[in-house]
């Protein structure tokens, strides 16, 4: 799993494109911000590829197959 910050003026969408473009298998993720939201614990949290952290809410990215 990776977990990837936002920065202070980034969206989600700018925070999945760049776990996209740095991923190093080459998959394509997507994410909702209302049905992909997790929390520390969570069994998504766990298994989820990439982790996103915005402004302390945590967003759990899927794999496009």
């Amino acid at each position: 799993m990776k977990i990837y910050l936002c920065g202070p003026e980034e969206t989600l969408s700018q925070a999945v494109e760049e776990a996209i473009k740095n991923d190093p298998d080459g998959r394509q993720f997507e994410c909702d911000e209302q049905r992909d939201r997790c929390y520390i614990g969570d069994e998504v949290f766990k298994t989820a590829p990439v982790i996103i952290n915005k402004n302390n809410q945590y967003f759990a990215l899927r794999v496009v197959e």
